[in-house]
């Protein structure tokens, strides 16, 4: 995003934290570029000194003035009436960006009449530079979204476009479910190592180092490599020493005792150093 611009953030919850961190990490920015509005003073507190960024209850001191606003509001939120508060508060040729998952383009064009507009759902390996980044633009200015959106989202790792909100929120479940569930499998796995006697560092690496060989097997296969991922998945022997080993590991087990916990950040354990 543009330097020269007043930036600023509607929600101060998770999804706040990881962009300012990827904004800090991958892009080289100054989340002190950035205004975010919080519920409570505790929590402006945390966001200036976790994140040096400019933590304001009151969101009248940006709106007025700001050209790039991006809605994250956490999940529960009344979204409608946090939208009605700032709808008719911004510049007219504001580009309104939502990291939101409720809120669809038809939405945003609602609450936002004339303006551009941005739904994108990310993942947390925006943090490293390795996330994924949907995304789909509005009817106003579109071809200026798509370029914003493209300079932004690309510095964070793998960006795709969709032709739709019906796409973009098929794609955007497989990337909720498929990063909670690698998240919790890699967990369960380093767990289970260390509970049967090797140490976390190594589990750590060994189970990392997995799951990163399959993902580029998946994605650079060619016809040999397809036909010996073949072999080994056809190969009943194999499989079956696999599933024995998952089993002696409570792998099952460790990972259905993280999905009752209500702090999100156990799931990121082995991740992510949480700041708070």
């Amino acid at each position: 995003m543009a330097d020269d611009v007043i930036k600023g953030i509607i929600g101060d919850g998770i999804i706040t934290e990881l962009i300012l961190t990827a904004i800090t990490k991958q892009i080289g920015k100054n989340p002190a570029d950035y205004y975010v509005a919080c519920k409570t003073q505790e929590s402006c507190k945390q966001f200036r000194d976790h994140y040096n960024a400019n933590a304001v209850i009151d969101p009248m001191e940006f709106l007025p003035k700001v050209k790039i606003l991006v809605i994250a509001l956490p999940i529960g939120e009344n979204i409608e009436s946090e939208l009605i508060k700032i709808n008719k508060k911004i510049p007219k040729d504001t580009l309104v960006v939502s990291c939101t998952y409720a809120l669809t383009i038809k939405m945003l064009e609602e609450y936002f009449p004339n303006h551009p507009v941005i739904r994108t759902i990310m993942n947390p390996m925006i943090l490293i530079g390795e996330g994924i980044c949907i995304y789909t633009v509005g009817s106003v200015k579109s071809a200026n979204s798509e370029i914003m959106a493209k300079l932004f989202l690309s510095q964070l790792g793998k960006t795709i476009k969709m032709s739709s909100d019906e796409e973009l929120e098929l794609a955007g479940n497989l990337i909720i479910g498929s990063t909670i569930y690698s998240l919790l499998a890699v967990n369960s796995l380093i767990e289970g190592a260390n509970n049967s006697g090797l140490n976390v560092e190594k589990s750590t690496e060994i189970v990392s180092q997995v799951f990163s060989g399959v993902s580029k097997i998946i994605c650079e296969s060619d016809e040999v490599i397809d036909n010996l991922r073949n072999h080994f998945s056809d190969n009943k022997k194999f499989v079956e020493r696999g599933k024995e080993i998952l089993m002696n590991y409570d792998i099952l087990k460790l990972m259905n005792n993280q999905l009752p916990k209500t702090d999100e950040r156990e799931i990121f354990k082995f991740h992510y150093r949480w700041n708070r």
